[in-house]
């Protein structure tokens, strides 16, 4: 569960922002300029609310005039970042094994596991490449591997199919939209594609400036 009630403020960006998002997958599309992005970095933690309250699954995690503020690394949000941000000294296969090493797991069993999700969505081929040599598609998967692979409360994805081939897009999309499904968390996809929201999301809010 996301609840957002308050002033998204990033730079010279100010909106107030009323977001309630339950066990279902919600898309996000507007204009640029409308805050799509900063309301999903606001809620990984990693910009703090201007003011009001943000709640994430039951637990108060950001109120500025309660001085209350958790970091982003103990919200258990999975983040697919629209320049997919994936550690460019480390391997694909170190990338998209991150967040369970994060949670102690050991890594040759949290390899394994990362290795087996690679192969679902077809880079486990480049497992061994580092990060930085990659290719905006294949970055991109092993970014979405990374961001569901955690069991994470909370998924947020910016543009996380706009590297992705088109023939390649649909399988996909499907593939995002059973991981979310079978994790049960509230999701919220931004995309300027109204088509792709519609093929993946439960539920659609068009934001404009």
């Amino acid at each position: 569960m996301i609840s957002l009630h308050g002033t998204v403020e990033i730079g010279n960006f100010s909106r107030e922002f009323t977001i309630d998002v339950g066990n279902e997958i919600v898309g996000v599309f507007g204009t640029n300029g409308s805050g799509k992005t900063s309301v999903l970095r606001t809620i990984a933690g990693l910009c703090p609310l201007g003011k009001g309250k943000l709640i994430v699954n039951g637990e108060l995690v950001d109120a500025p005039a309660e001085h209350i503020f958790v970091q982003p690394e103990l919200r258990h949000i999975g983040m697919v970042f629209q320049d997919h941000s994936l550690f460019p000294f480390m391997t694909a296969l170190d990338n998209a094994a991150f967040p369970l090493q994060m949670r102690g797991m050991k890594r040759t069993a949290a390899q394994k596991l990362a290795n087996e999700m690679l192969e679902q969505f077809g880079v486990a081929n480049v497992g061994q490449q580092m990060a930085s040599t990659l290719s905006g598609g294949q970055s991109q998967r092993v970014a979405i591997v990374r961001a569901l692979i955690g069991s994470p409360k909370v998924v947020l994805l910016d543009e996380p199919l706009s590297a992705i081939d088109d023939e390649s897009r649909d399988g996909v999309r499907n593939l995002i939209r059973e991981h979310l499904v079978r994790l049960g968390v509230s999701a919220i996809v931004v995309s300027h594609d109204r088509t792709e929201l519609d093929h993946l999301c439960t539920r659609i809010e068009n934001y404009t400036r």
